[in-house]
Parts: C-alpha cells; sequence; structure tokens
C-alpha cells in the first residue's frame, strides 16, 4: 500500500507537534488555539469566557458535535457517524466491497437528541456516543483506564436482512492522535477536533449471510465538537490501512474547515508510531459526479494523490431555515507523498473523500 525507507519520517523538515493541554481554555476562558499531538480530557465550553463565551439562548443553534469512524482491511470499508447538533441528530453507516466494488450496506437515520442521541464531550477516556432510532442502534465508547474503543452497529434493513458490526480499536503502541483547537470565521467561534487514524482494529461483520473479519484492520477517528457558523463549508479526505511491511499508515486532509493560517491546522500523516504535520490542503472534484476520481494535493505539493470511488454516501436534506448537502465517496487512494528528500508511493489504500454544505 505505503513503502518508504524509515529515514523520510525522522527527516529534521517533518516538525513535532507540541502536546495536547490538559484543557480547551487558559485560565481566563481564552481558547489555546493550535494544533497538538495527544488528546484533550473534555471539551467543555463553558469553561470559555470573553468573545468566546455565546450568550444562553445562541448555544442550541451553535452547538454541535459528532463522532464519526471507519474501519478498513484490504478487502473491506466500513464507516459510520453519531451527529448530535443540540436541536436534532443524525447518524449513518454504510459499508463496501473494495475488491468487488459491491456496495454492502448504506443507512440513514434521523433522531432525537438527549436519551436517544448522544455524542459525549470526552474524545479519549470515557469517551461516549450512542444513536438510537427504530430498526437501527450504534454504540461507540471508551472506558476509563482502557486502552481501546469499542464499536457497536446494528440495522434491520428489510432489503438486506441484519448488518451486525463489532469492532475493537486497539491503542497501545501506535503513534499519537491529532488535536486541533481551531478559530471559526464569520459567526463560528471554535471547533475542537480529534482525528486518529492507522489504529489496529479486530473484530466481524455479518450482512444478512455474508460474513466479513476486522482482523488485521485499521481505524480512522474524528471527533469534532464546538460552537459552528451557521452556513459551514468543507471538503475532507481520510485514509487508513498498512504499508506492504505490515507498518500503519493514515492520512486525515481538510479544505475550508479548521485551517485559520497560523492558528490550527488538522493536515496530519500518521506513519509507523510517527505523527507527521502537512500543509494546507486543495481538491479538486466535478461536482456533478462525485463517483469521478478526486485530485487531492497540499499547497507546497508534498501530497499528491487521486482517490478512485467505488460508492457515494449522500445526505440532501432541506427544512427550510435547515439545510444540508453532504456527499461522503468511499474508495481508495494512490499517489505520492513527499517528505524532506524522499518520495514515496501510496497504493490501495482504502478512505474516504467529502464534500459538504450545511446551513444549521
Amino acid at each position: 500500500m505505503l513503502r518508504a525507507p524509515e529515514q523520510s519520517v525522522n527527516d529534521p523538515s517533518t516538525s513535532a507537534l507540541p502536546p495536547c493541554p490538559s484543557s480547551i481554555a487558559n485560565k481566563d476562558g481564552y481558547p489555546l488555539f493550535g494544533s497538538y499531538q495527544g488528546s484533550v480530557a473534555e471539551v467543555d465550553l463553558s469553561t470559555l469566557r470573553g468573545p468566546y463565551r455565546l450568550p444562553l439562548l445562541l448555544r442550541p443553534f451553535k452547538h454541535k458535535r459528532w463522532q464519526y469512524g471507519m474501519v478498513g482491511t484490504k478487502e473491506l470499508l466500513a464507516v459510520f457517524s453519531i451527529a448530535d447538533l443540540t436541536y436534532a441528530a443524525n447518524s449513518f453507516a454504510a459499508g463496501v466491497d473494495l475488491r468487488t466494488r459491491d456496495v454492502l450496506f448504506d443507512s440513514s437515520f434521523m433522531g432525537l437528541p438527549g436519551l436517544l442521541a448522544k455524542v459525549g464531550s470526552r474524545p479519549g477516556e470515557g469517551a461516549r456516543s450512542e444513536f438510537w432510532a427504530p430498526g437501527a442502534h450504534l454504540s461507540f465508547s471508551r472506558k476509563a483506564g482502557q486502552k481501546q474503543y469499542e464499536l457497536s452497529i446494528e440495522i434491520r434493513s428489510s432489503r438486506l436482512g441484519k448488518v451486525t458490526c463489532r469492532a475493537e480499536i486497539q491503542l497501545d503502541g501506535v503513534a499519537p492522535s491529532l488535536t486541533a483547537i481551531a478559530p471559526l470565521p464569520g459567526d463560528g467561534v471554535i471547533n475542537v477536533t480529534q482525528k486518529w487514524a492507522a489504529l489496529p482494529t479486530t473484530g466481524n461483520l455479518s450482512v444478512g449471510d455474508r460474513n466479513f473479519s476486522f482482523d488485521g484492520g485499521a481505524a480512522g477517528l474524528d471527533y469534532s465538537h464546538g460552537y459552528l457558523a451557521r452556513h459551514t463549508v468543507w471538503r475532507w479526505a481520510m485514509a487508513t490501512g498498512y504499508v506492504d511491511e505490515g507498518t500503519p499508515v493514515g492520512l486525515n486532509l481538510a479544505e475550508g474547515f479548521n485551517e485559520v493560517e497560523g492558528e490550527a491546522s488538522e493536515n496530519v500523516l500518521w506513519f509507523g508510531q510517527h505523527l507527521i504535520p502537512l500543509k494546507r490542503a486543495q481538491f479538486s472534484f466535478d461536482k456533478q459526479n462525485v463517483l469521478r476520481d478526486w485530485r487531492v494535493t497540499t499547497v507546497d505539493g508534498a501530497v499528491e494523490l487521486i482517490f478512485h470511488p467505488i460508492h457515494v454516501h449522500r445526505e440532501e436534506r432541506n427544512y427550510g431555515v435547515v439545510r444540508s448537502h453532504l456527499v461522503q465517496p468511499l474508495g481508495i487512494f494512490e499517489g505520492t507523498i513527499k517528505l524532506g528528500r524522499e518520495i514515496f508511493q501510496l497504493r490501495n489504500l482504502g478512505g474516504v473523500v467529502e464534500d459538504q454544505d450545511v446551513l444549521w
């Protein structure tokens, strides 16, 4: 999938990120904007003060949080999302066979925030996200003291029968997560995101009478939580897997979100036990046909990737004052990444790209 000499990740041109602070704000309640390695214990927006403390009446309309994840092997890619928008909630799960290009399942659900749909305030230890709806239950958690996340999905479909997913995402000996505490333009205030990829995974997926194993696979995770702008637009890519020699590799790139110059960025590469910052990202694709190849690059030319879509998950909703457009193709990345003087190849690496434009 990816091959590179070990010295490429130790090149002095790849600067290390500072360790994550224990909280998102300083003692005066001002956000500690920046990109860090590691996890923040809790995203507690109530600690914000000054211009970052929203009036009470605005908070239900600005407060958004979600937990997203993917689990991939050479044969399979499965993704899920649980989103708590304070006044509403939604969830989806989808999966594809990377070899046959079959769509295994793709289901979306709307729900009620609170007891039936919730994303917690802890991205690391103590993480808890859950979604209930008729015919669906999704749960994602990490107990205090544990070095693993647990994922459980059950969906009943009249067309597919029952979809059941159980996965354990291991954290022993892995590269650190990326945490970005980012200012937002316009009427947005702050977004805190934890991205983590190249995480060893075990478990299984069953779709009707078909069974798949996650053993030997790799997971990618996205926890995001903040006071977001009413109109939010972004492009995003995540990939996770292993190099030919068995070294875990992951990639996260975004454009239009969490990228205020000099403040924060979520663009990173995981390689083995290394977390490597990357420059600003650029996406090129056909909005009229998102199943055509996408091009994903960085402004310095270090990343040059082509994404080959297999299936696209769509969320198109229009409720007047609230509207959303989300397309998320699932597929395979290939291309090159340059670190220092080394250029190495990426091929057959499962992942997703995304185009989102939402008024919420």
